[in-house]
């Protein structure tokens, strides 16, 4: 059931996996020693920077822009369960879609934040002048992602295409800015632990940064 659609989509992960770590390991290059004395825990500072240190509170441009912190914040939820029902439907198709209604609503609120950065990517003078074709491509393939596990948690579209979309997706994942689905948390968890090594990480109570 679903053989060729289920090998594809499972080559086009393993495609991405393979590429991502060895980009992760040119880029990570060795780093250099760290002379300093140790004054502080490393291991709070990379768990401050992958919550706290995320949250408005800390980012001066989710303070001043809520709404579209709120949008990004919806685009990657649903990333997140397009990502779980792809794999779900790769490892056992006859279990999915996971919790239909929730899921369907959910990537299709994440469209609507995808397609409405893409459109203002397209329109603000300013971000299209800083932004090269990867941007939109990049864009079109998540939304369109995420537009897929919407059809298909509400029963719209069936698994062997879902699956597709998934493959072009996991195949497209390594070569653009998706990458950044692998680095962001890398260079935090490295930033976390370098800063906290030297005491400066997590920031005192009430600090913005």
């Amino acid at each position: 059931m679903l053989v060729i659609e289920r090998i594809v989509a499972a080559a086009s992960l393993a495609w991405a996996a393979a590429l991502l770590l060895a980009q992760l390991l040119t880029a990570w290059g060795g780093g250099r020693k760290d002379y300093s004395v140790r004054a502080g825990s490393p291991g709070r500072a990379v768990l401050f920077n992958l919550t706290a240190a995320m949250a408005p509170a800390h980012k001066e441009a989710a303070r001043l822009h809520p709404g579209k912190f709120a949008v990004g914040v919806a685009l990657h939820v649903g990333v997140a369960v397009a990502v779980v029902e792809a794999l779900v439907a790769m490892v056992k198709p006859e279990a999915a879609p996971l919790w239909p209604a929730a899921a369907g609503t959910l990537a299709a609120l994440s469209v609507a934040a995808g397609l409405y950065l893409l459109v203002r990517r397209a329109v603000s003078r300013t971000l299209r002048a800083m932004s090269c074709p990867d941007d939109y491509v990049a864009a079109a393939v998540t939304s369109g992602f995420i537009l897929a596990a919407a059809l298909y948690g509400f029963g719209v579209l069936a698994t062997s295409p879902f699956l597709i979309f998934t493959a072009v997706t996991f195949f497209y994942l390594p070569l653009g800015k998706l990458r950044h689905a692998l680095f962001c948390p890398v260079s935090r968890v490295d930033l976390g632990r370098r800063l906290g090594y030297r005491g400066t990480y997590p920031t005192l109570r009430g600090t913005k940064s």
